[in-house]
């Protein structure tokens, strides 16, 4: 890996490590294949160096080697295995509004991916990734798989569950690209309401595909909120499918931790905070509690670097519903988190 100042950039190089600006809004994600616009784009930031992959890191060897090194090695090539798959169907219903390659196939192939304990930290390190419908159905299906196990549902009920949260999204497969990269917060009036018809028109294409219940109907419903304030239809609570509620937690979480150029990079640790201060308005908290506390599990011992620059590990969650964890810093000292307000954590590493 080399360091190369951005004034001695050449298109063609490849990021090592994603940008930020000091805002920790991403400009530009790992593994992305410099353009002189990406070049532009740093300048205009004023970012002094990056890292560049040397022609080692770029070998077919060191691919291999770093395959085998890391522990996340075989999870990412059955994920890169079955998003094949996935983008397949979703050109297919673009171009024909039909589906040649079984879904149910596909989501069959996943559940190894739920059934992995580590699944929720090894798909944080694919968050630069694409964030096309296909993938985000990919990792969404696997989300709603994690929670609905750690909610002990039989594993019949997890792959319906698994279709309708990859298929949630299908509604938006001829919506332009400009719509999909914003945030609801960003969208106008006529987006907003093009926005807001997905649900409903992805339930319809699937009827048409003979998708049978409860599936059109969880597709229908997974922007709804427990408070009513979601849509299309604004019901509430139990009128809710649950399958539609666990979906709507997936889907939230993937969309949170997901990097995308010109968003503020977010953290796991972020994503739990979030559930946390929505459960019981937007999000029902029988799902919300079970995932944040196995999730809360999983992020103890991980290696993270805070706002300020200094580095630690995460050594415990204080049992008191709170939002942060407590920090065990290199020089010895404990920093608790939820009485920091100045304090976030920027960067998380798996151990």
């Amino acid at each position: 890996m080399n360091i190369v100042e951005v004034a001695k950039l050449k298109a063609g190089m490849v990021l090592s490590r994603t940008v930020t600006d000091s805002r920790f809004v991403v400009i530009l994600s790992e593994n992305t294949v410099l353009n002189e616009k990406h070049i532009a784009a740093l300048k205009a930031a004023q970012i002094p160096a990056v890292h560049i992959k040397d022609e080692y890191e770029l070998s077919k060897l060191f691919q291999q080697v770093a395959s085998i090194s890391k522990k996340d090695s075989s999870f990412t090539n059955n994920f890169e295995r079955v998003a094949k798959l996935a983008e397949k169907v979703f050109t297919e219903i673009k171009a024909s509004s039909e589906i040649k390659n079984p879904v149910v196939l596909l989501t069959a192939q996943l559940l190894p991916l739920v059934d992995n304990p580590a699944s929720t930290n090894y798909l944080f390190t694919l968050s630069h990734r694409s964030t096309s419908l296909a993938l985000h159905g990919e990792r969404v299906a696997i989300f709603a798989g994690i929670i609905a196990k750690w909610m002990n549902f039989s594993w019949d009920e997890i792959r319906v569950l698994m279709i309708a949260a990859f298929l949630h999204d299908v509604g938006k497969f001829k919506f332009p690209q400009t719509l999909l990269a914003k945030t609801e917060d960003e969208l106008n009036p006529k987006e907003m309401m093009l926005h807001r018809s997905h649900p409903q028109i992805g339930a319809a294409l699937l009827r048409k595909l003979k998708f049978t219940e409860p599936i059109p109907t969880i597709i229908t419903q997974h922007h709804e909120h427990v408070n009513g304030s979601g849509f299309p239809h604004q019901i509430h609570g139990a009128q809710i499918h649950l399958f539609a509620k666990i979906i709507a937690v997936a889907d939230a979480y993937d969309n949170l931790i997901i990097e995308r150029p010109g968003f503020v990079k977010k953290t796991p640790f972020d994503a739990v905070n979030f559930l946390l201060h929505n459960q019981y308005t937007s999000y029902d908290p029988a799902v919300c509690l079970p995932f944040i506390t196995r999730l809360k599990d999983n992020l103890v011992g991980s290696a993270v670097t805070l706002s300020d620059g200094r580095k630690g590990r995460v050594v415990f969650y204080p049992k008191d519903f709170s939002a942060m964890p407590v920090i065990a810093l290199e020089d010895g000292t404990q920093i608790n988190l939820n009485g920091s307000a100045n304090l976030s954590i920027v960067e998380y590493h798996i151990t």
